[in-house]
């Protein structure tokens, strides 16, 4: 099986910006990171809750479970969350 195609980072600049002018710009930029930054499917992300992103103190997780009904193929997977995504979404939970 060939490797996924990702954006370059001038292409990611170019989406970003392309985003920020739109409706809904925070959400979608948040979105759009974490299929970039974590390796998430569309899917897995419209799938997301508060709750699987959240802790219980109101802070990004370093890890997000994604339940068998949330991925492709029905595995459970844990993805990680590096510091310029949890950043992205701990910016995006402020604008809640």
């Amino acid at each position: 099986m060939s490797q996924a195609k990702t954006l370059t980072d001038r292409e990611l600049k170019k989406v970003l910006d392309y985003v920020a002018v739109h409706r809904h710009a925070a959400r979608n930029r948040a979105m759009l990171l974490v299929t970039c930054y974590a390796g998430c499917r569309v899917s897995e992300v419209a799938a997301l809750k508060c709750g699987d992103v959240l802790a219980a103190d109101g802070t990004v997780k370093t890890e997000i479970q994604l339940s068998p009904d949330q991925t492709k193929g029905g595995h459970a997977r844990t993805v990680f969350v590096n510091d310029r995504l949890k950043k992205e979404l701990t910016a995006y939970c402020k604008t809640l």
